[in-house]
């Protein structure tokens, strides 16, 4: 709506308080941009627009008990780059899991226990899997082979945004799963 173009961040941010949808967009559309821009320069990587729409989104789920002591601008970015460098960190963490797993795989990859674990793995990551419904599995099942959002978006029939979302909250719920799974079956 075009009566929220000239409200302040602070007054947009008051009206998302009362459950304002309107002016959760208007705030979220005067800064997506100029964040992705930002974030785009400090990390190459496509998960930057997620970082972006989950900084929103706690700020909506959050929003009857935020307390912003500066001004709106200066939270918003203070906010990116703490996202931009636990997503770092994460990334880094993320490494060394998969280069020890890389390396356990190479060390242990011909032992018949090793096969017998791998097998259970991943008849309990089918298991986990069944409660998902198909468009879910197959947007695993494609992100695991390579393809990227857009790929997956076209091959479906979605929205990119739907696959990201989709995706975003698979992980999101399996991902301390499999990280036991693994734990538990492959070491």
């Amino acid at each position: 709506m075009s009566i929220y173009l000239n409200f302040t961040d602070e007054e947009l941010l008051d009206l998302i308080k009362t459950e304002d949808k309107y002016a959760f967009s208007e705030l979220y559309n005067r800064y997506k941009k100029p964040l992705v821009s930002l974030a785009l320069s400090k990390i190459d990587n496509e998960a930057v627009e997620d970082i972006v729409h989950d900084l929103f989104v706690k700020i909506w789920t959050n929003r009857d008990q935020i307390q912003i002591n500066l001004q709106f601008k200066a939270y918003i970015y203070r906010a990116l780059r703490n996202k931009i460098l636990d997503f770092i960190a994460h990334q880094s963490h993320e490494r060394k899991y998969l280069d020890s797993l890389i390396e356990y795989h190479t060390n242990y990859q011909d032992s018949t226990d090793y096969h017998i674990r791998e097998k259970q793995f991943l008849l309990e990551l089918d298991r986990l899997m069944f409660k998902y419904n198909h468009n879910d599995k197959e947007i695993l099942n494609l992100r695991m082979q390579g393809y990227t959002n857009n790929e997956i978006a076209e091959q479906l029939g979605l929205s990119e945004k739907t696959i990201r979302n989709r995706y975003s909250l698979i992980l999101k719920s399996l991902e301390g799963k499999i990280k036991l799974l693994s734990i538990f079956f492959l070491f």
